[in-house]
C-alpha cells in the first residue's frame, strides 16, 4: 500500500520490475497492475539460469513485443544481467512521455471502463485516468479516499456485475489472467508441455468443481475424527486416568499419579487436611482436568500444520473464493476462519491481508462463529455426555459454524435484511415493554 501510494503521489520517473522467472505467469499479474500507472516500466527477469536448467525457455523478445515494455534477463544469484537492467532503466526515466501500451480486457468490461474515464474528467490526470477506472469498479475505498471527488459508478458496476454473473474484483482478476495466459502461450515453452507434474495432477482433483468441496470435507473429517476420537483420545485418556489418575505406566515403569504423589508428600510433612484437600483435590484435579484435553488441541494442530505445509489449505481457499463470494465473503476469509479454528484472536489478526476493508470486517464479524481450541473441550464434553462420545459430533460443530457463517454473509451483505433485524429488535422490545 505504501509503494502504491508513492507510485500514483510522487509519479517517478520509470518502474524497475523484477519478476521471478520461474513462476512468470504469477508475477505478471503485479506487471499488469504498473504498466496501469502510466509510468515507464523495464521489467528484469530473474532467475533465468534456474529456467534454462529446468529445460523451459522465455523468449524475452517476444515477450518484450506483447508487453510494450523492454524485457531484460537477469541472474542476481550469478550476479548477471543486472548492469544491464539499470543501465535501461536510467535510459527509459530519461526519455519523456514514454507512456507503456495499455492492455485491452474483454469488450463488455472495456466499455464499462470507457464509461467510468469518461467521469473521472479532468480530476485525475489523463495517464492514471484507467488505473483510478479500474480501482473504482474494484470499489477500492482506499483508492477513493485519496480522490477529491469521486464519480457514483454504481450503475456501471451493477451492469457489469449481471451481464458476467459475478462481483466487479473477481471479473478484473480473470480478465488479467486471460490477458497474462495469451502471453504465456506465445512466449513460454515449457520442456514438458504436455507432461503434468504429480502436483498438477493432484490439483487437477483437490480442486476440481464436483469434487473438491466432498474431499474437503473428507478431510476434515478424518482430521477431527483423529483428533478427537481415536489418537487424540488415547492421549487425553492416559492424561486424565493414568497422570492425574491412581498410577501410570512410563515404559513398562509403574509409578503413582501425580494427586497421589502430591498427596503422600502433604501427609508426610503433616499438612492440615483443609490445605491438603485445597491444593490435591482443587489445584492440582482442577488442572489435570484442563490439561486432559492438550492433546486433542496438540494433535488437531499438528494436522492443520501438516495440512498447511503441504499447501492443501492455499487449493481450499482457492476453492472457497466462488463459494464465499456468493454469500459476500472473499476467499481470502477462509485463511483467518482457519486460524479461528485454533484461536479467535490471530484468526481475527489474520484477517488484516484482506484489502477490501468491507471484506475484512465481514471477515472480523464470521471468524468467531468457527469453533475455536477453547471450545473444543465443551464440544468434547457434549460428545461424551449427551451423544455418547459420537465421532460427528466435533465435525458437525465445525460445519454448523460454517452454516452459521454463510447466514450472517447473507445478512450482512444485503441491508434491507439488516433494516429488517433492526425492526423486528425495536418491535420485540418494545412489546416486552408493553407486556411489563
Amino acid at each position: 500500500m505504501v509503494a502504491r501510494n508513492y507510485l500514483i503521489g510522487e509519479r517517478p520517473d520509470a518502474i524497475l520490475n523484477i519478476v521471478d522467472g520461474t513462476n512468470i505467469e504469477r508475477n505478471l499479474y503485479l506487471s499488469t497492475q504498473l504498466m496501469e500507472l502510466g509510468i515507464p516500466v523495464i521489467m528484469a527477469v530473474n532467475m533465468m539460469d534456474i529456467v534454462e536448467k529446468s529445460g523451459d525457455k522465455i523468449h524475452i523478445n517476444k515477450l518484450s513485443e506483447k508487453l510494450g515494455c523492454e524485457v531484460v534477463e537477469i541472474s542476481a544469484l550469478k550476479g548477471t544481467g543486472i548492469q544491464k537492467a539499470a543501465e535501461k532503466a536510467v535510459a527509459i526515466a530519461n526519455q519523456k512521455n514514454n507512456r507503456p501500451p495499455v492492455h485491452k480486457f474483454a469488450a463488455e468490461v472495456e466499455s464499462v471502463l470507457d464509461s467510468i474515464e469518461d467521469k473521472l474528467g479532468n480530476d485525475v490526470p489523463e495517464d492514471q485516468r484507467r488505473f483510478f477506472a479500474i480501482k473504482l469498479l474494484e470499489k477500492d475505498e482506499k483508492i477513493q479516499s485519496q480522490m477529491k471527488r469521486v464519480p457514483d459508478v454504481t450503475e456501471e458496476i451493477t451492469r457489469i456485475e449481471r451481464e458476467l454473473d459475478d462481483d466487479t474484483e473477481s471479473i478484473i482478476t480473470n480478465e488479467r489472467y486471460v490477458y497474462i495466459s495469451s502471453i504465456i502461450d506465445q512466449c513460454l515453452t515449457r520442456s514438458m508441455k504436455n507432461k503434468l507434474t504429480i502436483s498438477d495432477k493432484i490439483d487437477r482433483i483437490v480442486t476440481n468443481r464436483f469434487l473438491a468441496l466432498p474431499i474437503f470435507a473428507a478431510v476434515m473429517f478424518i482430521v477431527y475424527y483423529a483428533s478427537v476420537t481415536t489418537v487424540g483420545t488415547w492421549a487425553t485418556d492416559w492424561v486424565n486416568d493414568s497422570l492425574f489418575g491412581d498410577e501410570m505406566n512410563i515404559f513398562g515403569l509403574q509409578l503413582p499419579g501425580i494427586p497421589v504423589m502430591a498427596e503422600s508428600f502433604l501427609t508426610a510433612i503433616g499438612c492440615a487436611d483443609w490445605l491438603q484437600g485445597l491444593l490435591v483435590n482443587g489445584i492440582i484435579a482442577g488442572v489435570g482436568a484442563v490439561l486432559g484435553f492438550v492433546p486433542q488441541m496438540l494433535v488437531l494442530f499438528i494436522f492443520l500444520a501438516f495440512l498447511e505445509s503441504c499447501g492443501y489449505m492455499a487449493r481450499v481457499a482457492f476453492i472457497m473464493d466462488r463459494v464465499f463470494r456468493k454469500f459476500g465473503l472473499s476467499g481470502k476469509s477462509f485463511i483467518p476462519m482457519l486460524i479461528g479454528s485454533g484461536c479467535g484472536v490471530p484468526g481475527i489478526m489474520a484477517s488484516r491481508t484482506i484489502e477490501n476493508d468491507r471484506d475484512r470486517k465481514m471477515t472480523i464479524m464470521t471468524t468467531t462463529f468457527i469453533p475455536c481450541g477453547a471450545k473444543l473441550p465443551i464440544i468434547a464434553l457434549i460428545a461424551g455426555a449427551l451423544f455418547d462420545g459420537a465421532s460427528w459430533v466435533a465435525p458437525s460443530a465445525y460445519f454448523v459454524g460454517i452454516a452459521a457463517i454463510i447466514c450472517s454473509g447473507i445478512i450482512l451483505k444485503r441491508p434491507k435484511c439488516l433494516l429488517v433485524i433492526r425492526r423486528l429488535s425495536l418491535w420485540s422490545s418494545q412489546l416486552t415493554i408493553c407486556q411489563q
